[in-house]
């Protein structure tokens, strides 16, 4: 026989008092709702005429006041304003004229908050006879209260609200019977039957009363005693399915208390723990002479993790067979419960997996070898790249010393050959000085002078070439130098554009920028056959832009990469070496664009 559950017994609020519940609340919300609109709008209303009624007093003593104030006639003044200011509305009015202050003031003694009072002020124009214009004389001042406005908007506001409880309370009355009738009877007799039904009396049917919900409910529940009889029959059937599934799985299934002693267990079992069958297994499980398949500490591990999961998934164990050899097994598992919820036992499914579990041992060894290979080789990956950083810093450093020994040996050229051959060349003058004009010995006086010059000018050239004197006055002037010596030797013009405030860098940035702008000028001179090249010099508050941009022939970056150009990757790595960013576009017959950006932290600010 089947039981009622207790919890079906619990006391609670019935429906009829849940829909009787319901209604109220709608209604009170709709009812609220409707009485603020209505005492809003009334109270709007009521406001709009007051500050109209307002606007028309102050229009009429505006003009009405102009004669009377004209001639200074206090008595009509007066006499007007104590018209109107017996009117419970009215809280002051004042009469001011020009160059007098309040002439007249009528009203209440107390007077209201600006919040609470309606405020309108008209000026006071007088008309002289003929054609004189209109002069102001004054102006009058309307106060009225909204006291009166308000205490009328909480009268209507009782009305409506004693209205609305009315109207409530006559339709709670109306629906509670209504719905008594109607619903709870009907309800009260489908519980009786269904709580026959629970009981275990199948054969109950309900009645059906109506077409309604309640009807149909009915017949709904007839079915389902119809379908639950049908359900006790297949369920003994699923019984003996059930019972021949756990019997024929390969799996070992079994139940365990909380005792540590087998309940119930599968053939599967039996045989996978090295037993003749179940009754030797739990006869052996029951025996404590007997090895138990689970040990103490592994049949609290398992509860425990029953109690903090709810389920157990996937957990390897080793257990030993009857014979003592250990297996591995992977175990699923969940709670079986009494009839008041408490945990009885486990339910548990055992798959072997020794041989998955000794190639997992091998795959996890081949793991750690490749590990550890795995470690070497980071290793060396890491000292390859410390070597390579080592290798960078070397090439800056061997930069900075090129440049410093280009900068010593220009100036060394310079000052020490250049002052020998101006020492040649005065010696050369004197001595000219001292010869005859037609002489042989004149002659070549003149072809050595010519020597010395043009000696003096292969000095300047070298000196330049290898450290520009323009350097020292800015990259500016040295990137005009070079745009100049470019078109001298070349005759292609080059032009250099400075837009924004001149930047300033240390000396190994500039020369850095001046050698890859000298580079891509060299390359243009010997591959891009162009008849234009034009150098920007753009200071931006992000940082400086350096372009340089011909019209050629252009090039194929992916084949001048893949062909080692040793003049792109030396632009490249000097643009590495002070932290800028290189980028070169070209495509062929389209000319070249290289683009060199410095951020602007890397400025020298001055």
């Amino acid at each position: 026989m089947m039981r009622l559950s207790p919890r079906l017994t619990l006391r609670s609020p019935s429906l009829h008092t849940k829909l009787m519940l319901a209604l109220v609340i709608l209604v009170a919300i709709v009812a609220g709702t409707s009485a603020y609109a209505l005492v809003a709008h009334e109270r709007q209303r009521r406001l709009t005429a007051l500050e109209e009624r307002a606007t028309r007093i102050a229009d009429l003593f505006s003009q009405s006041l102009a004669q009377p104030l004209w001639n200074i006639d206090l008595a009509a003044i007066n006499g007007q304003l104590a018209a109107l200011a017996p009117n419970p509305e009215v809280a002051q009015f004042t009469v001011t004229a020009v160059g007098y202050g309040i002439v007249s003031t009528a009203g209440k003694a107390v007077q209201p908050k600006p919040a609470d009072s309606v405020v309108r002020v008209r000026a006071i124009e007088y008309t002289p006879p003929g054609d004189a214009p209109r002069e102001k004389i004054g102006e009058v001042r309307v106060v009225l209260t909204k006291a009166v406005a308000e205490q009328a908007i909480s009268d209507a506001r009782r009305a409506i609200l004693a209205m609305i409880a009315a109207v409530v309370a006559v339709l709670y009355a109306a629906t509670f019977l209504l719905l008594k009738r109607m619903v709870r009877s009907p309800i009260n007799r489908l519980e009786e039957m269904v709580d026959r039904i629970a009981s275990g009396d199948l054969r109950a049917r309900c009645t059906v009363e109506s077409g309604d919900e309640l009807g149909r409910l009915a017949l709904r529940v007839n079915v389902m005693a119809d379908r639950l009889q049908e359900s006790t029959v297949s369920l003994r059937a699923s019984e003996r399915k059930y019972r021949s599934i756990v019997e024929n799985a390969l799996e070992g299934i079994f139940l365990l208390d909380r005792n540590g002693q087998l309940d119930e267990a599968n053939p599967a079992m039996a045989q996978l723990l090295g037993y003749r069958d179940v009754h030797d297994l739990i006869e052996a499980a029951a025996n404590a002479a007997h090895k138990q398949p689970f040990s103490p500490e592994q049949i609290a591990t398992l509860f425990e993790i029953l109690r903090k999961q709810g389920e157990i998934v996937g957990l390897e164990l080793q257990l030993q067979r009857l014979d003592g050899t250990p297996i591995w097994v992977q175990l699923n598992a969940r709670g079986a419960t009494d009839d008041d919820g408490s945990l009885r036992g486990l339910e548990g499914l055992l798959t072997d997996m020794t041989a998955r579990k000794h190639a997992v041992e091998s795959l996890r060894r081949h793991r750690d070898q490749l590990e550890l290979e795995v470690v070497v080789r980071k290793r060396t990956e890491l000292e390859l790249l410390a070597s390579r950083e080592e290798l960078q810093q070397l090439s800056a450093h061997l930069e900075a010393i090129r440049e410093e020994e280009r900068k010593h040996i220009a100036m060394e050229v310079h000052d020490e050959l250049g002052q020998l051959l101006t020492a040649l060349k005065m010696d050369l003058s004197l001595l000219r000085m001292q010869l005859t004009p037609t002489s042989a010995a004149m002659q070549k006086a003149e072809q050595m002078r010519d020597l010395v010059e043009q000696t003096i000018q292969i000095v300047r050239n070298v000196a330049s070439h290898l450290r520009p004197v323009a350097l020292n006055f800015g990259l500016a002037s040295a990137l005009e130098w070079l745009a100049e010596d470019f078109t001298r030797h070349t005759h292609i013009p080059c032009h250099v554009n400075v837009t924004g405030s001149e930047p300033t860098f240390s000396d190994f940035r500039a020369t850095a920028l001046f050698r890859i702008v000298q580079e891509s000028l060299t390359n243009v001179a010997r591959h891009a056959d162009a008849s234009r090249v034009d150098v920007t010099l753009a200071n931006t508050e992000a940082g400086v832009e350096l372009t340089i941009g011909d019209d050629g022939r252009g090039f194929d970056m992916v084949t001048a990469r893949a062909g080692y150009s040793y003049g792109l990757q030396g632009m490249a790595e000097r643009a590495r070496l002070i932290d800028a960013k290189l980028l070169i576009e070209s495509t062929p017959d389209s000319g070249s664009v290289v683009r060199l950006f410095v951020r602007d932290d890397a400025v020298i600010v001055t």
